[in-house]
């Protein structure tokens, strides 16, 4: 049975993409990888940030369930509920093992 985060998590994908505009080409966008850290810890780790309302015009509403996916040296971000598929050749993280 679904928790009420995830019913209203499935309603924000299903609607970002029922009010999504017709598909366009969108300017490549470039970033930087910054870093954050781990909590309780001085250790680095790089970290992306992503924001602003073009998220939201292009499917990722506010809430939405993503699935981060590598192929070649590229991550692809899917909202949850499109296909996800399972990567194993990635490392988990374990607890512990900083």
């Amino acid at each position: 049975m679904l928790t009420p985060e995830q019913i209203a998590a499935l309603d924000a994908a299903e609607l970002a993409r029922a009010q999504r505009p017709p598909r366009r080409v969108r300017p490549t966008k470039q970033c930087t990888v910054g870093y954050g850290y781990y909590p309780d810890s001085q250790q680095r780790v790089p970290a992306l940030r992503l924001r602003g309302r073009w998220l939201e015009q292009v499917g990722f509403a506010i809430g939405s369930k993503l699935c981060v996916t590598v192929h070649d040296r590229a991550l692809v971000i899917t909202v949850i509920g499109e296909e996800c598929e399972q990567v194993d050749e990635l490392p988990r993280h374990r607890a512990g093992s900083r």
